[in-house]
């Protein structure tokens, strides 16, 4: 049988057949063959998208305020119960631990890990720390202005003649000792191997307690 290919012409042996359709239905499989190759490539690709996005998600680290104060609470709920009430040594004591616990929690993620803020940038180690710089400083404040109208009302009852401006003052320096004393603490443990608990360390001097808690228990904040 003669056919022609590029104008010259050939025969095939005896026997042979040029089967058009056969030719067709190769080059739809070829075809098929691309399509497919190239959906593979395509679902590999989102699956790969997938992971990553779900990497992130759970790299994500949500700074929220309340962290500091849920922790706080936890533990003078803890000291409550176990005592009947706490005074503000037990308050200080609280929030040394919880920034030491929150400063501990930091660096462990960062040993071998990448966190991301929620919009997806990278945080880093020192971010976070500024963070709880900030939490702290805030905590200080509101437990120094609690501290400062708890006294007040214990001027119109009558319990102590005066606002206790300079035991106040002292207050302040007190929760920033409790801060140092625990993060001195925590990086004694770490090197020990031992867990963070909560102390009975006392700062500055009883008159301080005596005068800010006097005719009353401090109530949880």
């Amino acid at each position: 049988m003669p056919i022609s290919i590029s104008n010259y012409p050939v025969h095939l042996q005896e026997g042979l057949k040029l089967n058009r359709e056969c030719l067709k239905f190769q080059g739809s499989q070829n075809q098929d063959r691309k399509l497919f190759h190239r959906d593979s490539l395509e679902v590999s690709q989102l699956s790969k998208n997938r992971e990553i996005l779900t990497d992130k998600m759970k790299h994500t680290v949500i700074q929220s305020p309340a962290s500091f104060r849920d922790m706080r609470a936890g533990i003078l709920e803890e000291v409550r119960e176990e005592k009947g009430q706490y005074g503000y040594s037990d308050i200080a004591n609280a929030c040394g631990l919880s920034y030491a616990k929150l400063y501990s929690e930091i660096e462990k993620r960062y040993e071998n890990e990448q966190y991301y803020k929620t919009d997806g940038k990278p945080l880093t180690k020192e971010e976070e720390i500024e963070w709880l710089d900030i939490q702290y400083e805030q905590e200080v404040e509101w437990q120094i202005s609690c501290a400062r109208i708890a006294a007040q009302g214990q001027v119109i009852q009558g319990n102590i003649p005066e606002t206790p401006t300079k035991e106040l003052e002292e207050l302040e320096d007190i929760f920033y000792q409790a801060r140092d004393n625990y993060m001195k603490l925590y990086r004694e443990n770490k090197h020990d191997g031992r867990p963070l608990a909560l102390q009975s360390f006392v700062f500055g001097n009883s008159r301080i307690y005596e005068m800010l808690q006097s005719g009353s228990a401090v109530t949880l904040w």
